[in-house]
């Protein structure tokens, strides 16, 4: 197995304007370390170029660099040239060691060359026998970075049982947590999400950035507060938060301000929690181009009245199918068809009676009836005995 050394991080690439970068890889050079043993006490001024030691990341899916004097182990094992020179081997870097147990920053700087007596009381009182770090007087001049400058506000996250929490370095995190219901949980640690339900009933709180205005005692842990933290995602189960204050229920609250009342009497008399103030919207003049083009009214359309169909004179109309449309008055000459030939020739008909009226043949009269009926008087011309 490989030895690992505890080592201090000095400096390390995180650009290729680096002035080391292009010498080491370019793009490739990005995340490696320059670094220090622990037993050489050289002064918080960065010194790089006069440091040779140099460390990859082990792991290529985590990026968690370390800042400028946080402590990482290193091993030595295999890399890329392996293939010309079959025994290339090169360091790689664990992330950083948890001297202070806090996600902010983990710098152990050397006591030379600590530029104020208050910082280096700091961490003589820790290296007899303190734990934990406490800044109370404001101090804080660790070189951690070019522009990285630590903040004592930052607290991290109290754990509960079973718990996987994430933590960034300015506050942000995500737990992987559930509800936690139990006698043993002080007054001061419960959170607002175990009111209800079951212990081990899940939840994952997404929070980005804490609260403010704190204490400034980076050192006592804290727990997500979903109306004092910049901004949260909680994915619940079976939890309900308790007081929980929404800014609005309504889509109206998007660009809206939420008036809080000033004090509990207040609250009680004139309850005006969530008054919405819809936003102002500016009047813009419009330029010429941006005037609207009136169109032109287009004329009401009348309906027309169905003209009467009107019959002319002499003038026959067979409406026998829909398909018949033809007109046929007295002058008009008609082709006879076989069987119109057929009917006049074997009824002797003369073109005087042909010329005749339909309806106005003459019916002779009848002579006689066996019921002696008397029928005269009748249009058709019937006598009597």
């Amino acid at each position: 197995m490989a030895e690992q050394i505890a080592v201090r991080v000095k400096d390390i690439i995180l650009n290729i304007e680096h002035p080391q970068a292009i010498e080491l890889g370019g793009y490739d050079a990005i995340g490696t370390i320059f670094f220090t043993r622990l037993d050489e006490n050289i002064p918080l001024e960065k010194n790089w170029t006069n440091i040779t030691n140099t460390a990859r990341p082990l792991f290529s899916f985590l990026k968690n660099y370390p800042l400028i004097n946080e402590i990482v182990l290193i091993l030595s094992s295999y890399d890329k040239s392996i293939y010309q020179t079959g025994n290339g081997s090169t360091n790689y870097y664990f992330p950083n060691l948890n001297i202070w147990n806090h996600p902010h920053h983990n710098a152990l700087p050397t006591i030379k060359g600590i530029q104020d007596d208050a910082s280096e009381q700091d961490y003589e009182q820790t290296q007899n026998g303190i734990v934990v770090r406490q800044v109370e007087d404001g101090s804080t001049d660790i070189d951690l970075g070019n522009y990285f400058s630590e903040s004592l506000a930052i607290k991290p996250l109290l754990p509960y049982e079973g718990d996987t929490i994430i933590e960034g370095r300015f506050g942000n995190s995500i737990r992987f947590g559930s509800t936690n219901i139990g006698e043993d949980i002080l007054k001061e640690n419960k959170n607002r999400w175990s009111n209800q339900g079951k212990t081990g009933d899940p939840i994952t709180l997404i929070r980005n950035g804490q609260l403010e205005n704190t204490d400034k005692k980076g050192w006592v842990h804290t727990i997500e507060d979903i109306d004092d933290d910049a901004s949260s995602i909680y994915l619940t189960s079976n939890q309900q938060l308790t007081n929980f204050i929404p800014s609005s229920i309504h889509q109206k609250s998007f660009g809206a301000n939420l008036i809080q009342p000033q004090n509990l009497n207040q609250q009680l008399t004139d309850p005006n929690l969530n008054v919405i103030s819809e936003p102002e919207i500016e009047e813009q003049e419009m330029t010429n181009e941006e005037e609207p083009v009136m169109s032109t009214p287009s004329e009401p359309i009348v309906e027309k009245e169905p003209e009467e169909e009107v019959i002319t004179e002499n003038v026959a109309y067979y409406d026998v199918a829909p398909s018949e449309e033809n007109v046929i008055d007295k002058d008009t000459e008609v082709e006879l068809d076989e069987k119109s030939v057929e009917s006049i020739t074997d009824n002797n008909l003369t073109p005087e009676e042909l010329d005749k009226p339909l309806g106005s043949f003459f019916i002779e009269p009848i002579t006689s009836i066996q019921d002696n009926t008397d029928l005269s008087g009748g249009n058709a011309g019937f006598g009597g005995l």
